[in-house]
């Protein structure tokens, strides 16, 4: 194996991490090796409050970038710093989350520094002199294993959802080292004007922070046109269960569960959904869920945070119209 350090490159919003650097930090801290340190390499601006936070989920050293000029974030600029970097620091490897901000860096430096990259990870171990990755393929109905060239840097991109978070207590303070930025911003050639905000209904499931989820209980396409428009509504993604995806009623890349993607919103509404396990599996990690059946013994009830019994024909239309009020 490569010696250096690991390194994950974190994700914030709002002075929050976000749940995908706290999967990468838990990662991280089982794949390192004893003799090697958990490097978080933190950039933008206002952010060395973060540092306690980062602490809680392993991390022993914080590579601190931060100014105004990573605010607003612009590829070009960070992949130039962290390319030198780097050179200077000499990771072993280098962990991404396989999301907008993960993926727009990770395949620059991997050509930069003649890397081996391994993108959309839902397993990676300690192999031998090197690593092994899991991913899927073939519209995930196949896992394969990949092992990146020995001797070269390897960069992975992790699927957010696809790793456990655990915090824990940390052993000691956290060692902070400031890079200046050596990228003078007049040879940049490319600038960033402005961020025009994802359309939820076309935003993946995995990075969305609300989610309308329906299942079989919604009764028919008619049905889920109600789900649809409370999204509409509510600038919400639309997701399903794989009973929803089955009927053709939702496309698979928005299926939810253990043969669909596990996310990990601020808010989920769970409609018509019982609640087996192949669905609660991936929505385990959500922070607030709603659950709206006519069942109430429904297993979905005992997972849900808040829960509504009723005909979601019947309590969705007045829904949607309240909703609507609001917005006039």
């Amino acid at each position: 194996m490569k010696k250096g350090d690991l390194w994950v490159v974190i994700e914030h919003r709002d002075s929050e991490l976000l749940d995908i650097s706290k999967e990468l930090c838990t990662q991280g801290r089982r794949m390192k090796k004893s003799s090697s340190a958990l490097v978080a390499i933190l950039l933008g601006n206002r952010i060395r409050g973060l540092v306690n936070d980062l602490a809680r989920y392993g991390v022993e050293k914080v590579y601190l970038l931060e100014g105004r000029e990573w605010e607003p974030f612009n590829p070009e600029v960070s992949v130039n710093l962290l390319s030198s970097m780097i050179l200077e620091e000499s990771p072993s490897a280098i962990l991404f989350g396989s999301t907008s901000f993960g993926n727009s860096l990770a395949p620059q430096l991997a050509i930069r520094n003649k890397g081996a990259l391994v993108t959309d990870c839902i397993d990676l171990k300690g192999h031998r002199e090197g690593w092994v990755a899991v991913k899927p393929i073939q519209g995930d109905k196949i896992d394969v294993k990949m092992v990146p060239a020995s001797g070269r840097l390897a960069l992975f991109t992790l699927k957010p959802g696809a790793f456990e978070i655990e915090a824990t207590t940390p052993a000691k303070s956290v060692e902070i080292k400031e890079f200046p930025s050596q990228t003078s911003l007049e040879k940049i050639l490319t600038k960033v004007v402005g961020f025009i905000k994802a359309d939820p209904q076309s935003a993946s499931i995995e990075e969305a922070d609300l989610i309308i989820a329906g299942g079989k209980g919604v009764g028919d396409r008619e049905g889920f046109k109600y789900l649809e428009e409370m999204a509409e509504l509510l600038g919400a993604t639309l997701a399903g269960s794989r009973v929803a995806v089955d009927l053709g009623w939702i496309p698979y890349e928005r299926q939810i569960g253990l043969t669909g993607k596990k996310v990990t919103p601020r808010l989920l509404f769970a409609i018509g959904i019982s609640g087996a396990f192949e669905f609660t599996i991936g929505i385990k990690e959500s922070k607030f869920i709603v659950a709206l059946n006519r069942d109430p013994n429904a297993p979905i009830f005992k997972i849900a945070d808040a829960g509504i019994v009723g005909d979601l024909h019947e309590i969705l239309p007045r829904l949607n119209e309240t909703l609507r009020s609001m917005k006039r």
